[in-house]
């Protein structure tokens, strides 16, 4: 019954896990398609791009060190 118990709160984490990353995904590619064509490119959007940057890798090795699986296949930045 313990086991179950913890097998259960891991599954939700390792979820919610995937859902972060799968945003952060979806906002990097978005700034990815919108920084050729941005004229005036401040330093602000520099650091904000590198704190997504920062967060998606870091969140995905999380992922990876707890073997997470993910049913959603989400390819739109890889490592």
């Amino acid at each position: 019954m313990i086991f179950g118990k913890k097998t259960q709160v891991k599954e939700i984490g390792d979820q919610h896990l995937m859902v972060t990353i799968s945003k952060l995904q979806r906002q990097l590619l978005n700034e990815q398609e919108l920084d050729p064509t941005t004229v005036d490119y401040s330093e602000d959007n520099i650091m904000t791009s590198k704190i997504l940057k920062a967060k998606y890798s870091f969140l995905y090795s999380v992922a990876r060190q707890r073997h997470t699986k993910s049913s959603i296949t989400n390819n739109a930045i890889t490592q």
